[in-house]
């Protein structure tokens, strides 16, 4: 068979020079060594074995990079849908009429799920800036009829309600050590502490006295469940996992 003595590779037979060097080509076998370089040849990659002398190096983005192209397209997203909402009410109605209570509300989803991408490393600084601008955008909502109706009685207390059962547990989840079931656990006696400050809101406001009803059946459930996955998580879990308990 003809080939090039330099590049080791087969060629036709009407080839009298190898396609890649230029180099002249004999004919006979084909010997292969497991590194031969000849003077004056030029020394291509070898891919039959999967290895690279110099394997090429991929550098991943930065978790800040990411973050900043995360807000980046969610702020394009948001910017879209704020203009074509704008521009759905002055077609229709041509005025602004609707769009501003649904750009308040694309406003603060904004906040919301953005900030914590922009400060991250600094949660204190995210509950300072959310902390004020969500009770503030919700007054905006209700002045925008031209007098304030439902923000001191209903928006404002169940805003700051909201905002203190967050808080709560993100600080027991954050200091907590080991993170398993106990978050699912500190998450459900926030949901429960959420419904009866709701359920107390509202019946201050309707009847002026206290009657809770809903919500104590939502303790009732969320409340041994919490336990329940506590001591999964302090006794159980930390001497056996799942897989082995249930033997799955």
């Amino acid at each position: 068979m003809r080939h090039c003595p330099y590049c080791l590779v087969i060629v036709r037979e009407t080839d009298e020079r190898c396609p890649l060097c230029g180099k002249a080509t004999v004919e006979g076998e084909l010997q292969r060594t497991e590194a031969q370089h000849l003077p004056g040849s030029t020394e291509y990659p070898s891919f039959r074995s999967g290895k690279e002398k110099h394997p090429v190096q991929i550098d991943e983005p930065e978790p800040k990079l990411n973050s900043i192209i995360a807000v980046e397209l969610i702020s394009v997203f948001f910017g879209i849908a704020l203009i074509v909402t704008v521009l759905a009410n002055l077609f229709a109605e041509h005025r602004l009429s609707w769009s501003l209570y649904a750009g308040l509300g694309i406003l603060m989803l904004w906040l919301v799920i953005c900030i914590p991408l922009i400060l991250k490393k600094y949660p204190w600084i995210i509950f300072a800036v959310l902390g004020p601008s969500i009770p503030l955008l919700i007054f905006v909502l209700d002045v925008l009829d031209g007098h304030i109706s439902w923000y001191l009685n209903y928006g404002l207390p169940i805003t700051i309600l909201v905002e203190f059962c967050i808080t709560l547990a993100a600080l027991f989840i954050g200091i907590s050590r080991r993170k398993g079931l106990n978050v699912f656990a500190i998450l459900l006696l926030a949901a429960s502490l959420l419904c009866v400050g709701l359920e107390g809101i509202i019946d201050l406001n309707l009847y002026n006295r206290l009657s809770l009803d809903w919500s104590v059946i939502v303790s009732f459930v969320c409340i041994p469940m919490g336990g329940l996955l506590f001591y999964l998580h302090y006794r159980i879990m930390k001497k056996a996992s799942l897989r082995k308990l249930f033997r799955l």
